[in-house]
């Protein structure tokens, strides 16, 4: 295969990685909105929206819900929201 097929084949993976990013954003918006929007979460709930968005953090947008349900929820649970910070960190920070 050509050096320009491979090129067009990362940046043809790029571009649908992009999509289903902004896709993913548009999913869960109004899902983190609504858990932000409650007064309380148990610590289980909290846990498995931010691996859900952890998992999707390429892309500022998701990052941002991320940091709105981290920010929400910090004085209720600041040890859970500690520790998925330093997840981000470890998994997305050289």
């Amino acid at each position: 295969m050509k050096e320009t097929n491979y090129f067009d084949e990362i940046k043809a993976i790029a571009d649908n990685i992009k999509a289903l990013s902004t896709q993913a954003f548009f999913i869960y918006k109004p899902i983190v909105d609504g858990f932000c929007s409650r007064k309380t979460v148990n610590a289980r709930e909290l846990e498995s929206i931010l691996d859900e968005l952890l998992s999707l953090c390429i892309n500022d947008e998701i990052l941002g819900l991320f940091k709105q349900v981290c920010r929400n929820f910090y004085n209720q649970y600041p040890e859970i929201i500690t520790d998925y910070v330093m997840f981000y960190k470890e998994m997305y920070e050289e």
